[in-house]
């Protein structure tokens, strides 16, 4: 907090006060009342080059009509300030409202924004290449091969005596099955003739449009935290908002028609494109990920609550995969 104040100088206007929203260390957030009104102060949780290349992708999304909180410009011109330590910072206008909900009106939406965004991301070429860019576009069938041979690999590790080894012992061919399926559909020309339509679109997807990453303004819906931008097919993000609101209130046909619809009617998608949905609702995203969290020992999670999460994963299974089987009628519905 005593470095706030000297950040704050770097801006032509007056801090009258401030409020510690969350502090994670390497990214931490601040509500900050000033003479331009209130403001948003986040600790950019990434490299300088790192930043540079999102502050060029945000700018071209607000461009381009992206609902996204202006950001504030030093008195040197910069969109960041820079403690001495060489933490990165940066002041945006505050959205007033709350986070949507999952209900069928907000979910819609949701979509339909998700839609315009990949939209509005189109034909960005950012001038800090490489690394920085944290590009995906591609790279499915390495990151699933990888990810299937860690699934195998973790039955190696599970001892049996443990409740969360043995429920894994008990599913895991199941899921490392479906990933092998999926893996199919991508090396089919579907994923490639899709690859190749984003490198010349130039797409981007956010990695986290869900609820907690909107706001709910009487404009309509603000789109915050862009740490994660990428370039990849819009099939990513769908995939994600998919899986984490079928996960919160379970898998339904009619909720992936009225969020797939959504999304269709500001942003068209093949049949071809589709499948490659499909393809990656179906490798097992969320098995994976909590599985190499228990193994991998993060702290974090304690047994219990893993313990919870891979039972709750398994029940709804059914579901799942019965709004799975039914993803040709879905994709045909109006």
């Amino acid at each position: 907090m005593q470095t706030i104040p000297e950040l704050m100088s770097q801006y032509p206007l007056q801090m009258k006060s401030i409020k510690l929203i969350s502090d994670k260390g390497k990214k931490a957030t601040w509500s900050i009342v000033t003479s331009a009104g209130n403001k948003i102060l986040k600790k950019a949780p990434v490299s300088k080059q790192r930043l540079l290349f999102l502050i060029q992708a945000i700018k071209h999304l607000q461009q381009n009509g992206a609902p996204i909180p202006e950001m504030v410009t030093t008195k040197l011109g910069t969109y960041y300030a820079e403690d001495s330590n060489g933490n990165c910072y940066v002041l945006s206008d505050a959205a007033q409202g709350a986070s949507p909900t999952y209900a069928t009106s907000d979910l819609i939406v949701i979509m339909k924004e998700l839609g315009k965004f990949h939209m509005a991301s189109r034909g960005f070429y950012s001038e800090h290449k490489s690394a920085n860019e944290r590009e995906h576009l591609g790279g499915w069938q390495q990151t699933y091969i990888k990810h299937l041979d860690q699934l195998e690999a973790f039955k190696g590790l599970a001892r049996s005596s443990g409740e969360f080894d043995k429920l894994y012992l008990l599913h895991a061919d199941k899921y490392i099955d479906q990933g092998k399926e999926a893996l199919r559909w991508i090396q089919s020309s579907h994923y490639t003739n899709w690859v190749n339509k984003v490198r010349v679109q130039r797409n981007l997807c956010h990695q986290d449009f869900a609820a907690a990453n909107l706001i709910k303004s009487q404009q309509g819906l603000v789109i915050i935290d862009m740490d994660s931008l990428t370039f990849d097919l819009p099939a990513r993000d769908i995939r994600k908002i998919f899986n984490k609101v079928m996960k919160k209130h379970g898998w339904s046909s009619a909720k992936a028609i009225t969020m797939l619809n959504a999304y269709r009617e500001v942003h068209p998608l093949s049949a071809e494109e589709c499948s490659i949905i499909y393809a990656d609702l179906l490798f097992p995203h969320l098995f994976y990920g909590l599985s190499s969290k228990y193994f991998n020992k993060r702290m974090e999670w304690n047994a219990p609550q893993t313990l919870q999460k891979l039972k709750s994963l398994i029940t709804s299974e059914r579901e799942r995969q019965q709004v799975l089987a039914s993803w040709s009628s879905i994709v045909q519905q109006p």
